[in-house]
C-alpha cells in the first residue's frame, strides 16, 4: 500500500477546498472511474494549476517545462482527440520502446493503460500543467484520420462506419450553410436534402425521408458515433441507452434537437426549412 498522502487530504490541509466539498466530490465519484482531481476541476472549486501543484507534492515529482516542444517522430503517435481526452502530450521516444509523455495526472492508470494499448509503447510519465499541454497539443499534434477512428476499431464493420463518418464530415464542409446561431442551441445548416443540427462536438441530421442520424464524439465515449435511424423515436431510445457516454450539456442539446426533427415538429422538416 502506498504511503503517499491522499489528494483530498492535501487539498484540505492547504485550504484549497473544504472537507465538505471533498466529501461531495467523492459521492459523485462512486460508481465511476473518474479521478478526484478531475471532478474537482469540473466542479470549478479547484483550478487546473492548483491541482497540478498539489499532485506534484503528492507524487513527489517536479512539474516539467514542455516549452521545448515535441519531437517530430512522435507527433502522430497519439491522435489529438486522445491527447485532449486524457490531457497528455507525447514528448519523445527513448530506448526500449519507451514513450516520454507529459500528463496533468501521471497517476491516472486508466489513461496510461489506454494510451499504451493504442501506441504499443511503454509510457514514462511527467507532470505538466493543463494549460501548457492544451496549448502544445493544438500547436504540435495535427488532426489526422485517427481522429475519426475508434482506437479499438478492429473489424471491417467498425472501419466501414469510420470511413462513412469521415466521408460525412468532408461532405459537410461543402454544404451551403444557412446559419441560425444561438448560444444555447448551436448551429443549424440547411441543404436541399438535409437539416443538420450541430453543437457540442455532435451533429444530428434529418433527411427529406425522415431518416435521422447522429455523428460525433460523446464526452465520455471512446469511439466516434455514426449511426442512422428510421425515425426520431428510435434515436431517442438509443440516446437514453447511451446516456452515460454524453455530458449533461450534450444530453440536453440532443433531447432538444430530437424534438426538432420529430414528425410532430414541423421545424425539423427539410421541405418546411426551404
Amino acid at each position: 500500500m502506498s504511503g503517499k498522502p491522499l489528494l483530498g487530504k492535501l487539498l484540505v490541509q492547504q485550504n484549497l477546498v473544504s472537507q465538505d466539498i471533498i466529501d461531495s466530490a467523492l459521492r459523485v465519484q462512486v460508481g465511476g472511474n473518474r479521478r478526484l482531481g478531475h471532478i474537482l476541476v469540473r466542479m470549478k472549486v479547484l483550478s487546473s494549476d492548483q491541482l497540478v501543484d498539489t499532485l506534484a507534492q503528492q507524487l513527489e515529482t517536479p512539474i516539467v517545462d514542455i516549452a521545448e516542444g515535441v519531437s517530430p517522430e512522435v507527433r502522430k503517435l497519439i491522435p489529438r482527440y486522445l491527447c485532449q481526452q486524457y490531457n497528455v502530450l507525447p514528448l519523445g521516444l527513448k530506448e526500449n520502446n519507451i514513450l516520454d509523455v507529459a500528463m496533468t495526472d501521471p497517476s491516472d492508470n486508466e489513461a496510461i493503460t489506454n494510451i499504451e494499448r493504442y501506441t504499443g509503447k511503454v509510457l514514462q510519465t511527467n507532470l505538466a500543467r493543463h494549460s501548457d499541454i492544451t496549448r502544445s497539443v493544438k500547436k504540435n499534434i495535427p488532426l489526422s484520420l485517427a481522429d475519426f477512428f475508434s482506437p479499438y476499431a478492429n473489424t471491417i464493420a467498425t472501419r466501414a462506419v469510420a470511413i462513412v463518418s469521415l466521408a460525412l464530415v468532408i461532405g459537410l464542409s461543402i454544404f451551403t450553410y444557412n446559419y441560425t446561431q444561438e448560444a444555447k442551441y448551436g448551429e443549424i445548416s440547411v441543404t436541399d436534402t438535409h437539416v443538420l443540427y450541430k453543437n457540442h462536438d455532435l451533429i444530428l441530421g434529418v433527411d427529406n425521408q425522415g431518416k435521422v442520424s447522429i455523428l460525433g464524439h460523446g464526452a465520455f465515449s471512446k469511439g466516434y458515433y455514426s449511426v442512422s435511424f428510421d425515425n426520431a423515436e428510435a434515436m431517442l431510445t438509443f440516446i437514453k441507452n447511451k446516456a452515460q457516454d454524453f455530458s449533461e450539456e450534450q444530453r440536453d442539446w440532443l433531447y432538444w434537437a430530437i424534438q426538432q426533427v420529430s414528425p410532430n415538429n414541423h421545424t425539423g422538416s427539410v421541405a418546411s426549412r426551404k
